[in-house]
């Protein structure tokens, strides 16, 4: 005979029925943790869930509508259920100032992809040149997606910091992508910041020297910096006849930093895409 509580319980179908969830989706949630049942028969393997749960998964639905990710809603849950959770409104305000952040990134790429289907000029993105001297660089690389970059440039910066203990870079940070960093491909990527003769390498940083070249270039805002708009820039300047008329260097494309995204407005230069010229 069921007891009282067993017989509340709610099973995998009657759950996904009033949840609107697939059974994919709650077996996911169930493997990261997110959604689990409130109960796993042993021999069976029939997963319940309390009727209290529905709410919870309906949550989860809504904010996987607007496209939060799985860890941000399971810290948003865990907020929502903590000492504070007046913090799971704050996280949903951030996420939402980030979506709109996308939204005009996204408004601004459609822009250049219109105009090239035009065939008309990116007036957007001014292409120059200049000649870059041979500089000595603290370097660290890695392996790594799009999610990790921010986390990857944040430990270099410090790591940097610490090691010049006091002492002047003698250049600028960039990144070097080596290869695609996206969701699916890892880079390589490189973190490079100009360094005085006597610094010497550690464990974490490499120290080598960046060989003279041209590049090609353009300086872009902060607001042209965020994903996807920095894909703009990026196309305008490798498909430019500065960088396609002269042959490919063996040196990778860069961003060359003028200032902290963190510390400067959305109209404020945050940094130049470059290109090194064969």
């Amino acid at each position: 005979m069921q007891t009282e509580q067993a017989s509340e319980l709610l099973p995998t179908g009657e759950f996904s029925r009033r949840t609107g969830l697939s059974l994919k989706a709650l077996r996911i949630y169930d493997e990261n943790g997110l959604l689990r049942p409130a109960t796993v028969e042993p021999c069976t393997g029939r997963r319940g869930y309390r009727p209290d749960q529905v709410r919870v998964a309906g949550l989860v639905r809504m904010l996987r509508g607007v496209d939060m990710s799985l860890a941000g809603i399971a810290q948003l849950l865990d907020e929502l259920g903590g000492p504070e959770p007046a913090s799971a409104t704050e996280r949903l305000d951030a996420h939402l100032t980030e979506l709109e952040r996308q939204h005009t990134g996204k408004r601004f790429l459609i822009s250049h992809i219109r105009a090239i289907l035009r065939e008309e000029e990116a007036p957007m993105f001014p292409i120059q040149t200049r000649p870059v001297p041979a500089q000595r660089v603290m370097s660290i690389q890695r392996r790594l997606r799009a999610p990790q970059t921010e986390a990857f440039v944040a430990e270099a910066k410090t790591a940097f910091h610490q090691h010049l203990d006091g002492a002047t870079p003698t250049g600028p940070f960039m990144l070097v992508f080596h290869g695609i960093v996206d969701h699916e491909s890892d880079g390589p990527l490189e973190a490079i910041l100009g360094c005085p003769d006597g610094v010497e390498p550690t464990d974490l940083i490499g120290i080598r020297t960046e060989p003279a070249h041209d590049e090609a270039f353009t300086t872009i805002t902060k607001a042209q910096w965020e994903y996807p708009a920095i894909l703009a820039a990026y196309d305008a300047v490798g498909s430019s006849d500065t960088v396609s008329g002269r042959p490919r260097s063996s040196l990778s494309c860069r961003e060359v930093y003028l200032a902290d995204p963190a510390a400067i407005g959305a109209d404020e230069n945050v940094c130049d895409i470059a290109f090194p010229l064969g």
